[in-house]
């Protein structure tokens, strides 16, 4: 159970929870249900209508608009059907009681930040905001929150971000960094509104969309892969297994 989620809107995180989102279901050919529980947008509930007027058909994961404080009970539905391997949660833009409630069920929450000083000094609230939530989390699992930074320019906003969220001596310490930064480029925001590839007959045929029409565009992406594996989503031997990657690729990847 996976949420990409922020306290502030505008960071990137319903372009990255949808990516992961068609990575685990395309890819790896899991099944997903993604919750679109952003109040202040529906990006996620259209983009499979969008899609459809694409050509790109069927959809290869279920999307369940929830943007409510009765949120974990929704996902406590999902999961009691027994037929769902992952469940991946859009959340935030300012509906903190929707994003506590997707902080009590989930095991990793990705927390995007841009380089600036407008994200980072809201860093603060959304840690304690992750704490509160944390502490009725019933998943058994401990709670992985792992901050991430997002629409890095080639600047040195990245270099001062890292710097600051890193401080030893701020109150509550460092914050859980990692090490992969997610780049502006054109490639993501291609990607943004379609699924990766041009448009295939059906996507059951995982071997004919992996091999002909996947690859080229989820190498595109840039640091995403190996931000799922940092981030635990996928193992390492899943990363290579895909094809899409190699062993240097990830040699800065720490775990």
């Amino acid at each position: 159970m996976i949420a990409v989620g922020a306290l502030k809107g505008g960071t990137g995180k319903t372009r990255l929870a949808k990516l992961i989102a068609l990575f685990l279901a395309v890819i790896l050919g899991r099944k997903v249900v993604m919750f679109d529980a952003d109040s202040t947008s529906q990006t996620t509930s259209k983009w499979p209508v969008k899609a459809a007027m694409r050509g790109y058909s069927p959809w290869p994961f279920e999307v369940i608009r929830h943007p409510f404080d009765s949120l974990d009970k929704e996902i406590d539905a999902v999961l009691a059907r027994g037929d769902v391997d992952d469940v991946v949660v859009d959340v935030g833009g300012g509906n903190y009681d929707c994003f506590l409630a997707a902080v009590r069920r989930v095991n990793i929450l990705l927390i995007p930040l841009c380089p600036d000083e407008g994200d980072t000094e809201q860093a603060p609230q959304t840690r304690q905001a992750v704490l509160m939530g944390a502490a009725l989390n019933t998943t058994g699992e401990p709670l992985s929150m792992l901050f991430v930074l997002s629409r890095c320019e080639n600047s040195n906003d990245p270099v001062d971000a890292r710097a600051r969220l890193l401080e030893e001596d701020q109150e509550g310490g460092p914050y859980p960094l990692l090490e992969t930064e997610i780049p502006s480029l054109v490639a993501y925001k291609r990607a943004y509104g379609r699924i990766p590839g041009p448009a295939t007959e059906g996507f059951e045929d995982r071997e004919m969309t992996a091999k002909d029409a996947e690859r080229p565009r989820w190498k595109d992406l840039k640091n995403f892969i190996p931000l799922l594996v940092e981030a635990e989503i996928i193992t390492r031997q899943q990363a290579l297994g895909t094809g899409l990657i190699i062993e240097r690729e990830l040699e800065k990847v720490s775990l």
